[in-house]
């Protein structure tokens, strides 16, 4: 199970096959988004802001993954709505967020092409396969949950994309496969002279994804598979066994099916010891986890042939009834019954904000740390009133200054940085609305009335015609403020309603700040 170097000539396929796919349009914003997300590391107090800014870019993104993040699997581990980004990696963690992103890039890139729909087949049991490593790893136990979803979803990575940007060659590989008799791999190899493996695996490297991913993608050897001797193989076998299995129940017959996983079983059984009881049960768990995706993307099962093939497997147990048991019974169709369902699908100011109330009310009364409420309360400022940037700051009391701490928005923890001024300015905006705090709008940086009032470093450095300051003060001391902008004088409007709504925010940005003190 060593990684085996790829050899020259490879290489030079490897390297022509990349040129081609960076000369599509596509390719390059694709490499750039996921590349962007992979060199994040979890562990970083930034990486949170980054992947939730990288995220927020995307509106549509953004609300798919929210959508899943509210779906009965999620919900278990959530214990109610999540209405932020930044919420979500708290609750479910860093590195489940990201793979969620991923897949959904992954998915929209495939959209549009001629052969749309092999590609969505294609990419079902891609899903499906990274969703049985997942739940197959939480049964077992042998290896981290999110490692094993990415590591086995992207086994296939390089079918995948070959499909996608070598149409022509692909359905070359297909015929060879009909007419001389040769393996996919092998007909790979006489049409492009690179395999699939090696394809994907080259290009999850020009992805940045971490060795112990791009290592797992390697197929296992014939015959027994022997224990894994670390971390990296224990991902290896768990990813192999996945794809094998979503391979059975993709391509086996009725009649093949119960002798097919019994050999997959005992071929494993050394390396991942699983009942065929326990497999199909967690096979049962997976679908529903793919039913409440494929909802989301507006994928009908029912109309696959993947989906038709998980129908005929449980048809036998669930007696050919469209019973609530049977896993298949709802394919097409939203599952969600979620009450941001209808705030999710627009920008209604008033909804959001109030999600965002109810996440960080939520999140008050767990073991919080102050900055993960400060997140969740400024992206919802963000998603819901469509600023440009919203800039936290932090008073140093001992230079006496506001300090930029993070933000949203493009470039906003860059931006953020800019936010030093001292608090002893006092002719500047800034200043009347921390020491008096007052909540002001500014409608035009530039109006005759109030250009005397906006600092230097303001209009050099920031430069937004409109913006409104939120000051969080205690006891009549200022501690901290929060910044909101737009581009162009006058579009920053906030009726009653939603300004008493930002106030509650910040009011709990408040709370949490006396909390922690």
């Amino acid at each position: 199970m060593e990684n085996v170097p790829i050899s020259a000539p490879r290489k030079s396929t490897l390297d022509f096959l990349l040129r081609r796919m960076q000369h599509k349009t596509d390719f390059p914003a694709l490499s750039e988004a996921v590349s962007a997300i992979n060199k994040m590391a979890s562990s970083e107090k930034e990486s949170v802001v980054q992947l939730s800014n990288s995220i927020l870019k995307d509106f549509s993104l953004t609300n798919k993954i929210l959508r899943l993040v509210n779906t009965a699997y999620y919900r278990q581990a959530t214990g109610g709505n999540i209405s932020t980004v930044s919420r979500a990696v708290l609750v479910l963690g860093f590195d489940a967020v990201r793979n969620i992103a991923i897949t959904l890039m992954l998915f929209e890139h495939l959209q549009n092409k001629a052969n749309a729909h092999h590609l969505k087949e294609e990419f079902l049991r891609t899903n499906l396969a990274g969703i049985l490593g997942r739940d197959i790893s939480a049964h077992t136990g042998i290896c981290d949950t999110e490692q094993a979803f990415i590591c086995s979803m992207f086994c296939n990575l390089g079918r995948l994309l070959c499909n996608y940007y070598f149409p022509e060659e692909s359905e070359a590989i297909k015929q060879r496969v009909i007419q001389k008799s040769r393996t996919e791999d092998e007909a790979m190899v006489d049409v492009l002279g690179i395999s699939y493996e090696d394809l994907g695996i080259e290009i999850a490297r020009f992805w940045g994804f971490p060795n112990i991913i791009i290592n797992s993608m390697r197929k296992l050897p014939a015959g027994s598979i022997r224990k894994p001797m670390n971390a990296e193989e224990r991902l290896q076998v768990l990813a192999g066994f996945a794809n094998e299995f979503c391979y059975v129940i993709a391509s086996a017959t009725p009649e093949q099916r119960q002798n097919e996983v019994r050999k997959l079983i005992a071929r494993f059984e050394k390396s991942l010891p699983i009942a065929e009881q326990e497999l199909q049960q967690t096979l049962r768990k997976s679908v529903e986890s793919m039913k409440q995706f494929a909802s989301i993307i507006n994928l009908d099962l029912q109309h696959s042939a993947l989906g038709r093939k998980i129908r005929s497997w449980f048809d036998k147990q669930a007696g050919h009834d469209d019973e609530d048991g049977h896993p298949m019974a709802v394919l097409s169709g939203s599952t969600l019954e979620s009450s941001l369902e209808a705030e999710l699908s627009g920008r209604d100011a008033e909804a959001i904000l109030a999600a965002g109330i109810q996440d960080i009310s939520n999140t008050l009364v767990e073991d919080y740390k102050l900055n993960d409420v400060l997140r969740i309360i400024l992206e919802t400022m963000y998603r819901a009133k469509g600023f440009r940037r919203v800039i936290l700051c932090i008073r140093d009391l001992k230079q006496n200054m506001m300090v930029g701490r993070f933000g949203f928005g493009p470039d906003g923890m860059e931006i953020a940085k800019r936010f030093n001024f001292s608090l002893s300015d006092d002719h500047s905006v800034f200043h009347a609305a921390l020491t008096k705090g007052a909540d002001i709008l500014i409608s035009d940086a530039h109006g005759a009335k109030v250009e005397e009032y906006i600092p230097e470093w303001f209009m050099k450095q920031i430069a937004a015609e409109t913006f409104v300051l939120f000051p969080l003060c205690i006891k009549g001391s200022p501690v901290a403020m929060i910044y909101a902008d737009r581009e162009r004088a006058g579009d920053i409007l906030i009726p009653e309603k939603e300004l008493s709504l930002l106030r509650t925010l910040r009011n709990q940005a408040v709370l949490a700040i006396k909390q922690s003190a």
